[in-house]
């Protein structure tokens, strides 16, 4: 099992969110814990970080494989997440 490490960025993000939304973005993050590799890799300037879709809105997160640790970098709308 995998320990979840959630960025201040992406604290502030997750507050803007609508509860609704949230809920369903907490069930997917306790979902990372037992499998990480759920997501899609990301390519180009995003190499080696994961995107996680829930509905229109994106998870950005990294995987330490060393430390056993998933780091979510980023949640928001899919428009600007990958800003």
């Amino acid at each position: 099992m995998f320990r979840i490490s959630i960025s201040p960025e992406a604290k502030s993000q997750l507050k803007s969110i609508k509860k609704r939304h949230q809920n369903a973005i907490k069930i997917v993050i306790d979902d990372l814990k037992e499998n990480p590799y759920l997501g899609k890799p990301l390519g180009r300037e995003l190499t080696g970080k994961y995107s996680y879709r829930v509905g229109i809105y994106r998870i950005i997160y990294k995987i330490n494989k060393k430390d056993k640790t998933v780091q979510i970098l980023t949640a928001g709308h899919r428009s600007s997440v990958y800003n």
